[in-house]
């Protein structure tokens, strides 16, 4: 099909671990993470209100524990929990870019059939020097999105599996690799994607190097510092 129309979205993600990994945690207390996600689009292709109302929708269905957000919040931006094991500040940071693929995924899902042949343009951040080290090579991220078994792809890696996270890592690629269009494994169930194609980026790269710039980074790890946070307080009365 012929591209009628293009999209062009970028998405920011960060992650934090509270407390910070060079703390200890106090006896019977356990270290929480949180995340936070936005996704900036322009007025320019209209109806911006209603993809940013579809943009939360999906981020809701992919996250259990969303984290109370402040006034104003125009559905853009999604500030969760981080809902896996061992919540250090890299796989925090890991996942948030992995959270961004499932949301686009659920989102894009139901765009498959729209009458105008959209292609939507992605640009996916990360303020995380250790997630993109692992995400910056697209051709290697799409060569690992290939395999279909964690420990498959565990072996085409020279990386230890805790080192690279492989239970983020995996579907992270795998996803990458469905939403750029690349033919499903045999043993896969999914469906791949014709109405995008997607990169990441550093988030360095995304933003103009001021003041306002680097402090609207720092404000999105505060999001994220901020669930983590709010969910370390709530198990600890709990206790």
């Amino acid at each position: 099909n012929t591209i009628t129309k293009t999209i062009p979205i970028s998405i920011f993600c960060s992650g934090c671990s509270y407390p910070s990994d060079s703390v200890d945690v106090a006896r019977g207390q356990s270290r929480t993470g949180g995340l936070a996600i936005q996704i900036i689009t322009e007025d320019g292709h209209g109806g911006r209100d209603q993809f940013l109302q579809q943009f939360s929708i999906a981020a809701k269905a992919c996250f259990g524990i969303h984290v109370p957000y402040g006034k104003g919040q125009d559905g853009s931006i999604v500030v969760a929990v981080f809902p896996l094991v061992n919540p250090s500040r890299n796989r925090c940071e890991l996942f948030s870019c992995s959270g961004a693929l499932r949301i686009l995924e659920a989102l894009l899902k139901n765009k498959r059939n729209e009458k105008e042949n959209t292609l939507y343009d992605i640009k996916v951040y990360t303020d995380s020097d250790y997630a993109w080290k692992l995400v910056k090579s697209k051709e290697r991220l799409l060569e690992l999105g290939s395999y279909f078994s964690s420990q498959e792809m565990l072996s085409h890696l020279d990386m230890k599996s805790h080192m690279v996270n492989i239970d983020i890592l995996h579907p992270l690629a795998r996803s990458f690799s469905r939403l750029n269009g690349l033919d499903e494994p045999g043993e896969s169930t999914h469906r791949t994607f014709d109405n995008a194609k997607i990169e990441f980026l550093h988030s360095m790269d995304g933003i103009p190097l001021n003041k306002r710039g680097l402090g609207y980074v720092k404000s999105l790890k505060q999001q994220a510092r901020s669930a983590a946070l709010w969910q370390f307080n709530k198990e600890k009365n709990l206790a």
